[in-house]
């Protein structure tokens, strides 16, 4: 709408200076011509070709019916403006150039038979020609590196959200794979307890029999449902994973060489619940190592209340930061978290470190 309106002002201002020469523009033939150059303008940026060969012609005829130099030419000027900046091939604007070229020299012509003065007029507009010719140049050049600049922006938007999407499937596959020995031992206890419980049963409670038999065969199916689908999430080359809980926290620091410290207790959890704080912690200390700088103190608080276990690891952020690519371990916290439905932040602090809280329901 902006454009539209700034056209319209073009147009109206060239049709100004009309009004200004209405004393030169006569026989009316000539005030036509130079109206219909002006009106034409409106549709220069959508047609600046078609736009600049018609305000040619329409200058040649002026020419041609009353041979003089008028102000409203400018038209011509505008045209050739339109067709370097709007038009895709810069071929069309070398034509242009060249065709406000033939212009200068024929209004010198002009201007010489009326009053001697070619290379005057020759000079001057001439001038003003090539400056008209480098400026829409110039502005054409930097609006096409607005546009490629917005459209790589757009292209590494996209791009990041896509892989955005792609490390939150990997990390759900990787939260499958750990999970996987989490129900399939829980699955292989009630199969036993099932097949034990029958085998003590006496003969004659058959109803019994057939309820325990029946729910050691649902456990083995759904024991033998769960590989298969755990073999697709695994895919060719993944390893197993141990089971690991916060017991083997201190383990991982003393590895590490991170200096760490664990206040509070988790209390007795969910073999899910504790592998999702482990890997909480695992990665706040991978962090830390990663972000933090040499000499930096992570500090793990523990608080169990409600129901729900708050997980807070702070470090202190000494020291400068590593080189290093960054990694998706906040993606991989905040997937497990929404796992068990619940609640993740992690950001800087105003007085200087990292901090991680998570907030998980966990099980009596």
């Amino acid at each position: 709408m902006r454009a539209r309106l700034f056209d319209i002002g073009v147009t109206a201002c060239v049709l100004a200076l009309l009004y200004l020469e209405r004393d030169l523009a006569r026989p009316p033939a000539v005030a036509a011509i130079l109206a219909a150059m002006a009106l034409v303008l409106l549709f220069r940026r959508a047609y600046p070709v078609p736009v600049a060969v018609v305000v040619c012609g329409l200058a040649l005829a002026q020419l041609a019916v009353r041979p003089a130099v008028r102000m409203v030419d400018i038209a011509a000027l505008i045209a050739m403006y339109s067709v370097v900046k709007y038009q895709p091939r810069l071929f069309w604007g070398g034509v242009a150039g060249a065709g406000a070229g033939v212009g200068v020299v024929l209004a010198a012509a002009t201007e010489r038979r009326n009053n001697g003065n070619f290379w005057t007029v020759f000079a001057v507009l001439g001038a003003i020609t090539v400056a008209a010719w480098v400026t829409a140049f110039s502005v054409r050049t930097r609006r096409l590196y607005v546009a490629s600049l917005e459209e790589r922006t757009a292209t590494l938007e996209r791009e990041r959200d896509h892989l955005a999407r792609l490390t939150a499937a990997d990390e759900r596959a990787a939260i499958a794979r750990e999970l996987h020995d989490v129900v399939a031992h829980s699955l292989s206890v009630m199969i036993v307890q099932a097949d034990g419980a029958a085998y003590t049963l006496d003969p004659a409670a058959t109803q019994a029999r057939q309820a325990l038999d029946t729910i050691a065969a649902t456990g083995r199916d759904a024991l033998t449902d769960m590989r298969r689908v755990l073999s697709v999430l695994r895919g060719p080359s993944a390893d197993d994973r141990r089971r690991v809980g916060l017991a083997d926290v201190a383990e991982l620091a003393a590895a590490s060489g991170l200096p760490l410290r664990v206040l509070g207790a988790a209390g007795p959890l969910g073999a899910a619940e504790e592998l999702t704080a482990y890997r909480i912690v695992q990665e706040s200390m991978t962090n830390t190592l990663r972000h933090a700088g040499a000499g930096a103190t992570l500090t793990v608080r523990l608080e169990r209340a409600g129901g729900r276990l708050t997980i807070t690891a702070t470090d202190d952020g000494r020291g400068p930061a590593p080189a290093g690519e960054p990694g998706h371990g906040l993606v991989g916290m905040r997937e497990r978290v929404a796992m068990h439905g619940g609640t993740f932040a992690a950001g800087p602090l105003d007085e200087g470190g990292w901090q991680v809280r998570a907030s998980i329901p966990v099980s009596g």
